[in-house]
């Protein structure tokens, strides 16, 4: 239990508020910078603020544990216990401090004081918490849909590929045929993976541009500008394959399809270029950012969700395709 994340920050924020409070004190006169400060500090800490809270939040927990969660119960809670801190610390100053005068019945309204903001302070931040892990585990289901809608997308139009020339060629639709197991089995060795290597996923793109040579030949031309010093960074798996099946499949009657990927950084944001010299996009995809297809509809949802991910669209003798991302 001493492992939730409430026991981690609350000693260090209490100690904090014992120290602002000690040091009001000093400051408006009441106290002087003595060894006697220091003791009743520590008296102060010890006894009603770090054990009494303590104890509170580990007596909530144990009943949210069991399924007993009620507000008026738990805040009741920390008002009594907080209200006994402030007993025992009215008592243990009385013991230690001959002039110390007693609180007596002042402890009550210390307690209830002290407790109800703690209380509603420490639901608040365990609330907006609640909040941030909601929608990181939505975005986390979010990516992972995409995912699974692009797989079969892209697995659908390279057996498609594989057809064209099965029949005319069978050694040649064998060789693609273990081309795509690989990029299968690639998909589901990443389908927990947040995030692959930048040299996995240019390995993975030339098995698809392998499978698509066996169709084009000659007229496909695939051209890299990519220092080795960036491969080891990490990107979402199969990010840039639906790119280049992009570019190949709008430009599939090109003489000749050339196909540029260039990968540089600066600071730190990754980006990659993709471009072409095919036919380019329509005004439809340059406004909006995809045309009728699932696969690049899905990229820019994927991306979306990218720390300062961004996709730019543009007509540069062809198509480019400008990818944006922290690493």
């Amino acid at each position: 239990m001493l492992r939730h994340p409430f026991f981690k920050y609350s000693f260090f924020i209490l100690l904090f508020i014992d120290l602002i409070f000690t040091t009001g004190l000093i400051l408006a006169g009441i106290n002087d910078i003595s060894l006697g400060t220091l003791k009743a500090t520590t008296i102060w800490f010890v006894c009603f603020y770090w054990l009494p809270v303590w104890l509170s939040a580990a007596i909530i927990l144990k009943l949210r544990n069991i399924k007993i969660h009620y507000t008026i119960l738990e805040l009741s809670i920390s008002v009594v216990i907080l209200t006994l801190g402030m007993m025992m610390t009215d008592k243990i100053l009385q013991f230690t401090f001959s002039e110390y005068k007693s609180m007596g019945a002042f402890v009550i309204f210390g307690g209830f004081t002290w407790a109800v903001p703690i209380y509603f302070v420490s639901r608040f931040i365990e609330h907006k918490k609640g909040i941030a892990i909601e929608k990181s585990a939505k975005k986390q289901a979010q990516l992972e849909t995409l995912r699974y809608q692009l797989n079969p997308h892209f697995m659908f139009n390279s057996l498609n590929t594989i057809s064209a020339y099965i029949h005319t060629k069978p050694d040649l639709a064998d060789e693609v045929l273990h081309e795509l197991a690989d990029i299968l089995r690639y998909s589901l060795d990443t389908a927990q993976s947040k995030s692959i290597s930048l040299q996995q996923e240019i390995d993975i793109i030339n098995k698809y541009f392998n499978i698509e040579k066996a169709r084009f030949g000659d007229r496909l031309i695939v051209n890299y500008d990519i220092l080795d010093s960036l491969l080891t960074h990490h990107i979402p798996p199969l990010l840039l394959q639906p790119i280049v099946e992009n570019a190949i499949k709008h430009n599939a009657k090109q003489t000749e399809l050339i196909i540029n990927i260039k990968v540089e950084k600066q600071n730190d944001l990754l980006k990659v270029i993709i471009s072409d010299n095919g036919s380019g996009f329509n005004e439809t995809v340059l406004s909006q950012g995809y045309g009728q297809g699932v696969g690049m509809k899905n990229l820019q949802q994927r991306v979306a969700q990218l720390n300062q991910g961004k996709i730019t669209l543009n007509n540069k003798n062809g198509a480019e395709v400008l990818l944006e991302m922290t690493v």
